[in-house]
């Protein structure tokens, strides 16, 4: 839901990793779909008179087993994507809170409680239960300290 929040404060080699990753993985899959391609034409090419169906057939199978290797790599490469990602978030849910105006709480259980919070007023306009965040909000200059402020 704050995609687009957490990357604009998060640090920059942290998106950059997530650029990286996902670039990989879009890769290896562009190899995998273009090859499907490849496979279905040559099929279709050795039914076609004239045609060479042992070479075409051949090429079928080679490009079967390369469809095979884009697929592992691919699922491999999310695994680093998966990674990067949750080094954004861990490294950029500070800075979004504190754009956002907020304290993260110390304890966890008290944080999930914030950002479901934050993430259900992304959702709609308006929430009704906005005040409801006030006690993770920072103080600004001369109002009182938010009883999350150490």
């Amino acid at each position: 839901m704050l995609w687009n929040e957490l990357t604009a404060t998060a640090p920059e080699q942290a998106r950059r990793q997530v650029d990286v990753a996902r670039t990989s993985v879009d890769f290896f899959i562009a190899l995998l779909y273009g090859h499907v391609v490849l496979v279905a034409v040559a099929l279709c090419a050795a039914s076609v008179d004239g045609a060479n169906p042992p070479l075409l057939l051949g090429t079928a199978g080679a490009l079967c087993v390369l469809c095979l290797l884009w697929y592992r790599a691919a699922v491999a490469a999310t695994d680093e994507w998966a990674a990067a990602v949750r080094a954004l978030v861990n490294l950029g849910r500070h800075p979004l809170a504190q754009a956002l105006g907020l304290n993260v709480p110390q304890g966890i259980a008290e944080e999930r409680e914030m950002w479901r919070m934050v993430s259900r007023m992304s959702r709609t306009r308006f929430h009704d239960r906005a005040d409801a965040l006030n006690r993770f909000r920072s103080s600004g200059p001369g109002e009182p300290p938010c009883p999350t402020d150490g």
